[in-house]
């Protein structure tokens, strides 16, 4: 008995152990790549447009232009996913994600995409589908962010700084606009959404952008009041769109 459990736990070990070195080094299970700017994509199919992904990848560029952390010296790996069920592969803990980029290897794994549509989805039934080119720059300004903090410090950003950056950077989110600014104003509990979250963490960053003026250091370092800022908006957004 105890040799079948010791058996069995080297079994796993040796199973976590490679599935950790495949998430380090994926690259082998794509067979193509393209080098271009400061990306890398990796990606399956010979049938792809390098032209339409060249497109999507300036898109991409020109959004992360935009922070004060963008470094063209500082490469990206991205690996394209064929489907869902090769992302979930990718992304055990995060499968109904657009795409995930792990600390210290920052991967790239993106979920079932379209290059000639410039489009990305996820496997959910709503708020599942955005822009290539946005998903991109959210994912490599997690990248952007670590390499100005350091992984600890990274890791302890708080998830409305982290998440309302990148999505800012994006300049987008899944979740409709005029609907988000609705529900903020009239306080719907959207608490089980992370699609709004996402939105207000947007929403809430771009005010202290473009209202306050703060720049990237007193972002990343400073203390705020969210629910002060929520009212903030509420003042902004609630009588402008007369809500």
């Amino acid at each position: 008995m105890k040799k079948t459990k010791k058996t069995l736990n080297w079994f796993l070990g040796g199973v976590s152990l490679t599935y950790i070195l495949i998430l380090i080094f994926p690259s082998f299970l794509f067979a193509n790549n393209l080098e271009y700017k400061n990306f890398t994509v990796h990606y399956h199919s010979n049938e792809i447009n390098l032209e339409q992904l060249k497109s999507v990848l300036d898109n991409s560029e020109n959004l992360l232009k935009s922070s004060e952390l963008f470094n063209p010296e500082i490469n990206q790996d991205i690996f394209l996913c064929n489907n869902f069920n090769e992302f979930t592969f990718f992304a055990l803990f995060s499968r109904k994600a657009f795409a995930v980029n792990y600390p210290l290897t920052q991967n790239i794994f993106l979920s079932k995409s379209s290059i000639s549509k410039n489009s990305i989805s996820r496997n959910d039934k709503e708020n599942n589908e955005r822009t290539l080119s946005g998903v991109i720059a959210h994912e490599t300004t997690h990248s952007l962010l670590e390499n100005k903090l350091g992984t600890l410090k990274y890791k302890l950003l708080p998830n409305w700084k982290n998440e309302g950056y990148c999505d800012f950077v994006a300049n987008e989110s899944s979740f409709d606009e005029q609907k988000g600014l609705q529900d903020i104003c009239s306080d719907k509990d959207n608490s089980n959404n992370p699609s709004f979250k996402y939105f207000e963490y947007k929403t809430i960053t771009k005010y202290l952008f473009d209202e306050r003026k703060i720049s990237i250091d007193k972002f990343l370092n400073n203390d705020f009041e969210l629910e002060e800022i929520k009212l903030n908006l509420k003042r902004k957004y609630c009588t402008q769109h007369r809500i």
